[in-house]
């Protein structure tokens, strides 16, 4: 039994809405956020106890996360875009 291959008008419209998102400026938010947290994390820009602590506890946690989110990003936006090319090349819809 074969498999079915189809995209939808609302698989092209998410598809285009992934890259939409993405090219928009969500990963350019994230890195201008990595950016200015990483000057507060200058203790020659920013200290005390809680820069300390920022610095020291908060930081390193939340900029590995960032960096992983803005890579899964990616991620989705690029196996989005070629499953889409493959399933309309393969005859499953119009591209």
């Amino acid at each position: 039994m074969g498999s079915t291959i189809k995209v939808t008008q609302e698989a092209k419209d998410a598809n285009t809405q992934i890259g939409s998102i993405t090219d928009g400026g969500l990963t350019d938010q994230i890195n201008s956020l990595n950016q200015q947290a990483q000057i507060l994390a200058d203790p020659n820009v920013w200290d005390g106890p809680h820069a300390e602590q920022f610095r020291n506890e908060i930081w390193p946690s939340v900029h590995k996360r960032l960096t992983d989110a803005t890579a899964a990003i990616n991620e989705v936006k690029a196996h989005s875009q070629t499953i889409h090319s493959d399933i309309s090349q393969a005859g499953g819809g119009a591209a």
